[in-house]
């Protein structure tokens, strides 16, 4: 099927085709009829369209044969106006057939890039492991339910930690000037959040890594790894398309994971670790990963 489609880059391509004419008159100004749509074009400058009675100028538009066995291009539109369902289903056909070479094209070139990709991802996947084995160890020494609260501040983006301390006599002459609040109303006196900490690399704590990388990428790569051509010229159209599909999101997938290990590395530092005391954590149940980290670093 590759070898029957043709490709349209210019209109001089057009032009030089042996069996081409720029204008040509169709049934019922000729007994000529339509014939079958050979490819698609899209140029930067419009061109008259081939149908002699129409000439509307397009960007847009198809190489097709004509009943005699000359060729010429007619816009999308044209096209439809002037032959109905036949030019239809013919531009469906090619449109189809297309659209398969390219993500055949897609997909093979990620089976011949193969090796550079599954040593990326073998380096991603010693990096989770390595950053897995790091949460495990921090889950147990904070508990579950300090690392709840450590979650939920990650998946708000939250990286600030505050506490609240007493405001000063002329702030809180402000705030009870512009609040309900009296200042001897009997609710204590009003205090305001103060940034004592930050917490680095959270989008690690926050990111669903293992579904990221092995659900996402290990584990469909390696099963692409083991298709050869022929098989990938023989997969349904729905499986082409989630394949091909895949296939271009590899690359971004494979940034954003990479991103996440980023993150980890910043956030499995002393410092930032140390700072969990500030959402409850025991910093002697702490301090033997803190020392670790500290020696890694």
């Amino acid at each position: 099927m590759n070898q029957e489609l043709v490709v349209i880059n210019t209109y001089e391509d057009l032009l030089a085709r042996p069996g081409f004419e720029p204008s040509l008159a169709f049934h019922p100004k000729a007994v000529r009829r339509f014939g079958s749509v050979l490819a698609p074009y899209r140029f930067l400058d419009r061109i008259p369209c081939g149908i002699e009675s129409c000439h509307t100028p397009h960007l847009n538009g198809y190489l097709i044969t004509t009943s005699d066995g000359h060729e010429t291009a007619i816009g999308s539109h044209c096209g439809k106006t002037h032959f109905g369902m036949s030019f239809t289903r013919e531009r469906q056909r090619v449109d189809q057939a297309i659209a398969r070479r390219r993500r055949i094209e897609s997909v093979m070139a990620m089976i011949e890039d193969m090796p550079r990709m599954i040593a990326t991802i073998e380096v991603l996947e010693s990096d989770y492991r390595e950053l897995q084995e790091k949460k495990v160890r921090l889950m147990g020494a904070i508990g579950t339910g300090i690392f709840a609260v450590l979650k939920q501040r990650a998946d708000r983006d939250n990286a600030v930690i505050e506490k609240e301390v007493a405001m000063t006599k002329t702030e809180a002459e402000a705030f009870f000037e512009t609040s309900n609040r009296k200042a001897n109303d009997g609710k204590g006196w009003p205090t305001k959040p103060v940034p004592v900490a930050s917490l680095d690399g959270l989008l690690f704590i926050k990111a669903r890594f293992k579904e990221m990388l092995v659900t996402n990428l290990i584990q469909p790569m390696r099963e692409l790894s083991k298709t050869c051509s022929t098989d990938i010229d023989a997969m349904s159209p729905r499986q082409l398309t989630v394949t091909a599909k895949w296939v271009g999101e590899v690359p971004q997938s494979i940034l954003k994971t990479q991103e996440i290990v980023a993150a980890g590395r910043r956030f499995f530092t002393a410092e930032n670790i140390e700072n969990l005391t500030h959402l409850g954590a025991s910093r002697s149940s702490m301090a033997m990963m803190i020392a670790d980290l500290d020696n890694d670093a």
